[in-house]
């Protein structure tokens, strides 16, 4: 793309977050990047959020408008971000790609993991192309990266997470045409909240080598998607790990370990705790003695730091890349996008199949077998 001092960006999907994405545009948060067009627009959405448009906006009922726009010459376009319901996401990709548009995504990619493979084999070399994973901007998940991919502590034995703080009420559900829905809205509390928390857990453990899985659908909610979810993992190196997820739980649990030769780290939204054994374990394991002793550490905290401004941070890392030409700098590039689709497709189908799942390496004849087996299934819960 030819270096532009200012990028014009237009937000495809005016909801709940595309109407957050257009405020921070309009308001000049992201120096060099300007609002240029919306798509649809829901005037309660703008009024809940004390969001006014400029006066002369173009606004456009769908992408399709948007699109045929851009190729009329009536709209001039660097970049687009998405933020439409799932199922939409990757042939809106597409469209923005084929016209060699940057696009940010939110998440996840789509409902399938092909979808992601899929968006992901079409962008042109040097298009920068990302998704909006923004926890990967929270000083904390960054420190906890760090201490784990450096090796301090050892290798990862064993990790668990319990995301049962995005409680839901009926409300929530019946308020939207498209959630809770399997052909709309791909899944539940996998799919439309966790992504977050599984792309955490792949980006800073690795991707799991398999996981046995049980989802419980409309367990507390009148809808046909899951509402809670446990699943259990083993990596290739032998750490093994639990994943548990519920929009139905409260006061709900927020809470992440991660077990390691060496230590423990502890994450829960009151902060991070790390504990660093005096000399490994595996001496204390092999020593002599009464098989009563415990390995001595010692304890440090620090605060589980989010990032207050993390979308304006993920807008701005995302118009630098274009800008620098660079998509590798992504925070979450376009090859992460089938990962946390990977984990969730693969715990359904555990859940639905009842069998152990294999996670596969990527562009494998086993991943097209993987999500040929997921997407019969899938569609087995909606006919």
């Amino acid at each position: 793309m030819e270096e532009r001092t200012i990028i014009r960006a237009a937000v495809i999907g005016m909801g709940n977050m595309g109407s957050q994405y257009a405020a921070l545009l309009a308001a000049g948060a992201v120096p060099g990047m300007e609002l240029a067009a919306v798509t649809r627009v829901r005037p309660e959405t703008l009024a809940a959020r004390g969001l006014t448009l400029p006066a002369a906006l173009p606004v456009y009922q769908t992408a399709d408008e948007l699109f045929a726009a851009v190729d009329a010459g009536a709209l001039a376009l660097d970049a687009v971000i998405i933020a439409t319901p799932h199922r939409l996401h990757e042939p809106q990709a597409a469209e923005a790609m084929g016209r060699g548009l940057a696009v940010l995504c939110d998440k996840p990619a789509g409902i399938c993991s092909a979808a992601a493979r899929r968006m992901e084999q079409a962008r042109p070399d040097g298009l920068v192309c990302g998704y909006v994973f923004h926890h990967r901007t929270f000083p904390a998940y960054q420190a906890i990266r760090r201490l784990v991919q450096s090796g301090a502590l050892g290798k990862v034995k064993r990790v668990s997470w319990t995301a049962t703080s995005w409680y839901r009420s009926n409300a929530y559900y019946a308020g939207s045409g498209w959630r809770g829905s399997w052909e709309k809205d791909g899944g539940g509390v996998l799919l439309n909240q966790c992504p977050h928390n599984l792309d955490m857990l792949q980006w800073i453990c690795g991707m799991p080598a398999r996981t046995r899985a049980f989802c419980h659908q409309g367990k507390y909610h009148p809808i046909p998607v899951e509402d809670e979810a446990a699943a259990y993992f083993e990596w290739a190196d032998g750490a093994t790990g639990v994943f548990i997820a519920s929009t139905g739980e409260a006061p709900g649990v927020d809470r992440l370990e991660i077990a390691m030769d060496d230590g423990l780290i502890l994450c829960e939204p009151d902060g991070v705790r790390v504990a660093r054994l005096d000399r490994p374990e595996c001496s204390y394991r092999s020593a002599p003695g009464t098989g009563f002793e415990k390995p001595a550490c010692s304890w440090e905290q620090f605060p589980m730091e989010k990032d207050p401004d993390a979308y304006a941070h993920v807008l701005q890392n995302f118009a630098a890349c274009i800008r620098s030409g660079r998509p590798d700098e992504m925070l979450a590039p376009w090859a992460e996008g089938r990962k946390s689709l990977a984990l969730s497709n693969a715990i359904y189908l555990s859940s639905w199949t009842g069998q152990t799942v294999d996670l596969p390496a990527p562009d494998t004849p086993a991943e097209r077998a993987f999500e040929s087996a997921f997407e019969a299934e899938w569609r087995k819960q909606f006919v």
